[in-house]
C-alpha cells in the first residue's frame, strides 16, 4: 500500500505535464504531497519506534510493580564515570563494518566494565569483560583444561540477564567443568565459525556447543557472506591469530565506539537508504521480499566446524533456539523460519542436535511466559535455565556432574 501510494505519487507528477497549466500545479502537488508524506512518515517512525518499545516495557514493569530504568546507556555510564568506574558501552558492530580491514574483531573490549543491555526487569545489564571481551569471569583463557565451548549470538551472549542468569552461568551451576561462553550479540554463522576457529581451537574443549537462533541466524549469514575476511574462515588453514591481537583489538573498538557516539539526526543521515527504501513502513505492511536463503553457504560452514572440533577429538553438538513468534502466532512449525530445512542439514552432517523446541517450549504450559513481559524478546532466566537443563541431559552420563 505504502508502495503504492508513493508511485502513485511520481506517476501524477509525470502525467500533470501533458495537462494545462493550472492542472500541472495541482497534480504536481498532489503527487509531491503524496510522496513527502509517506517519506515524513518513515522519518517519524524511524526516530520514535525506540521510543515506542521502551513505553511499552514501562508500562508492563509498572502492572508489574517493578521500576523500569529509563536512563540512557550514556546517563549510565556517566554515573559510573563519576563514582570512579570507567566504562563502556557494549561495540555492537555491523557485520559489514570491518569488512575490509586489516583485522576483523570477534570479541569485545578486553577487561572493562561493559554497559551491554536492559530488557528482563528494565534494569541496565552490567559486566566485566574477560581477557578477550567476552562475558566470562576474568582468567578463563588460563586454564589448560577447558570441558565446554559455547558459541553463538546475544541469546549465548546472555541478552539480557546478569551472568548467572545465562545459558553459560546456569551450566556452571549444574555442572562442576570449565565453560566457555563466545557469544556476541549480533553475530550470525560465518562469525561464530569464526570465533571457535580463533578462540575455540586454542582452547580445545571436550564439547563445543552451537547454539543457533532461528529468528536472525540466516538472515546475519546474508550479511556477513558479505565480507571477504569472514568468507576466508571456510579454509581450514585461515586465520586472524586473534587470540594473540588483543591491545590492536582493543584500540579499534574504542575508536568505532567513540566514532558512533553521535545524534539521531546523524543516524538518520547514515541510514538514509534505509529511509529511501521505507524499511520501516515495508515492515509494518510486511511488504519485505525475502532474500534466498543460504543454505548451501550454511551447511559449509557447519561441516567446516564440525572438522575443526573433530580435529581436537571434540565434539559438536547443534542447540536449536526458538523465537517468540513461533508460540504468539499460528504457524506451520516445520516451515516456519525454514525450521525442516535447517534441521535436515544438520542431521545430514551426523552433527547431534539438541531442539529446545521439541524439548523445552513446546512441551512448556506456558511457553510465553518464558519471555520478558511476553512480548518479542529474548529469553527470561528461566528460559535460560529450562535451555540449560536441556543441554545437560544430553551431555555424556559419564562426565562430572
Amino acid at each position: 500500500l505504502i508502495v503504492i501510494v508513493a508511485s502513485a505519487g511520481i506517476i501524477i507528477c509525470a502525467l500533470a505535464f501533458r495537462l494545462r497549466p493550472n492542472y500541472k500545479v495541482n497534480l504536481v502537488l498532489t503527487g509531491l504531497s503524496a510522496v513527502i508524506g509517506v517519506y515524513l512518515v518513515e522519518i517519524f517512525l524511524f526516530l520514535t519506534e525506540p521510543d515506542i518499545d521502551t513505553q511499552r516495557r514501562v508500562k508492563q514493569t509498572n502492572k508489574m510493580g517493578i521500576a523500569f530504568d529509563i536512563r540512557t546507556i550514556e546517563q549510565v555510564i556517566n554515573e559510573l564515570k563519576n563514582n570512579g568506574v570507567k566504562a563502556i558501552p557494549f561495540p555492537f558492530v555491523s557485520p559489514s563494518f570491518f569488512k575490509e580491514g586489516k583485522i576483523y574483531p570477534l570479541g569485545g573490549i578486553s577487561n572493562a566494565t561493559t554497559v551491554y543491555c536492559k530488557e528482563k526487569r528494565g534494569e541496565w545489564i552490567i559486566y566485566d569483560s574477560d581477557e578477550h571481551g567476552f562475558n566470562n569471569s576474568k582468567g578463563v583463557f588460563a586454564n589448560k583444561k577447558t570441558d565446554i565451548v559455547l558459541v553463538g549470538d546475544s541469546f549465548t551472549h546472555g541478552h539480557c540477564v546478569n551472568r548467572a542468569e545465562n545459558i553459560a552461568g546456569q551450566l556452571r551451576i549444574l555442572l562442576a567443568m570449565s565453560i566457555v561462553n563466545l557469544g556476541i550479540n549480533g553475530h550470525g554463522p560465518l562469525r561464530e565459525l569464526a570465533k571457535l576457529k580463533e578462540y575455540g581451537e586454542p582452547l580445545q574443549p571436550k564439547y563445543t556447543f552451537w547454539l543457533y537462533f532461528e529468528g536472525n541466524d540466516l538472515k546475519d549469514l546474508v550479511s556477513e557472506k558479505q565480507s571477504s575476511i569472514l568468507l576466508r574462515y571456510l579454509d581450514s588453514n585461515f586465520s586472524q591469530l586473534l587470540i594473540n591481537r588483543q591491545s590492536e583489538i582493543d584500540n579499534l573498538l574504542i575508536k568505532y565506539n567513540h566514532q558512533y557516539k553521535k545524534s539521531k539526526l546523524k543516524i538518520i543521515l547514515e541510514n538514509v537508504k534505509s529511509i529511501f527504501k521505507l524499511t520501516q513502513l515495508r515492515y509494518r505492511f510486511n511488504l519485505f521480499n525475502p532474500p534466498p536463503q543460504p543454505f548451501s553457504l550454511f551447511r559449509k560452514i557447519l561441516e567446516q566446524a564440525r572438522n575443526i572440533t573433530t580435529s581436537w577429538n571434540g565434539k559438536l553438538y547443534f542447540v536449536y533456539l526458538p523465537t517468540w513468534e513461533r508460540y504468539a502466532t499460528q504457524v506451520d512449525h516445520h516451515t516456519f523460519y525454514h525450521r525442516d530445512e535447517v534441521l535436515s542439514i544438520v542431521k545430514n552432517l551426523n552433527i547431534p542436535i539438541i531442539d529446545i523446541h521439541e524439548e523445552v517450549f513446546a512441551t512448556h504450559p506456558d511457553p510465553l511466559s518464558l519471555f520478558p513481559f511476553r512480548v518479542k524478546g529474548h529469553y527470561t532466566a528461566e528460559g535460560y535455565r529450562l535451555v540449560s537443563q536441556a543441554i545437560y541431559q544430553h551431555l555424556p552420563k559419564e562426565m562430572p556432574k
